[in-house]
């Protein structure tokens, strides 16, 4: 293998990940990529040393269950190409459940991401209009307290409010359908699972253990920069 360039060149790639893949790790997921983006055969900028390989970098991974219309992977190249040749090449290698939408050369860094929408779906007991808008006042109340687990194994309350952007619910006659916008600084990420949880203890909706009756399911939406430009 010839290195053709020593400066990576980056190309961001933006794609969805939905159905059955919400279910595999995120390390199932960098293993699969790697294994794409080789066989797209994309001029790849290969790390030195004793065992190169290609840098992929992530943005915000998704917990598992979660589906997404918007990953973000960076990807360094040893020069430029086409980037509707580079979309082509990687979709030719992926399932309908994991389709790159974009790729392009950015402006921003990975890191500027900080704010991600989704939309929450909960089929609860009791569904209906009165209950999506108590689930709408508990989630923009001055605080919104739930136990998380810290880095050191503790538990703890913390208030998740400062970290929810902004909140809508309604109810489409079967489900109670949440819009919310959260916190994706890398220092204060908030999944949205604990705006679940939130719920949860407030309201004691999704308390039967028959997944048929209850369940609730989490899209990933959009990416905004810190003033709520969309991130790209």
């Amino acid at each position: 293998m010839v290195q053709v360039n020593n400066t990576p060149i980056v190309l961001r790639v933006r794609f969805r990940k939905v159905g059955k893949l919400q279910y595999i790790s995120h390390l199932d997921l960098v293993r699969t990529m790697h294994k794409i983006i080789v066989r797209a055969k994309l001029p790849l900028w290969y790390t030195e040393g004793f065992n190169p390989k290609p840098k992929m970098v992530f943005a915000a991974p998704l917990s598992i269950g979660t589906e997404s219309l918007c990953e973000y992977m960076d990807l360094r190249l040893t020069e430029r190409m086409d980037t509707a040749e580079a979309l082509r090449r990687l979709n030719e290698n992926l399932t309908d459940e994991m389709q790159a939408s974009d790729a392009y050369y950015p402006t921003s860094k990975l890191t500027d991401l900080k704010w991600l929408s989704y939309t929450v779906a909960i089929k609860t007991n009791g569904a209906s209009d009165s209950l999506a808008k108590l689930c709408e006042d508990v989630l923009v109340a001055d605080c919104v307290n739930v136990e998380k687990r810290t880095k050191s194994g503790e538990n703890t309350m913390v208030n998740i409010r400062p970290l929810i952007k902004s909140v809508k619910t309604d109810f489409d006659g079967e489900n109670i359908r949440i819009s919310c916008v959260l916190s994706a600084d890398a220092s204060a990420f908030l999944n949205p699972e604990y705006v679940i949880k939130a719920l949860r203890e407030k309201l004691n909706i999704l308390s039967d253990d028959d997944l048929t009756k209850e369940y609730y399911s989490i899209m990933r939406e959009n990416a905004y920069l810190a003033d709520m430009n969309e991130f790209r």
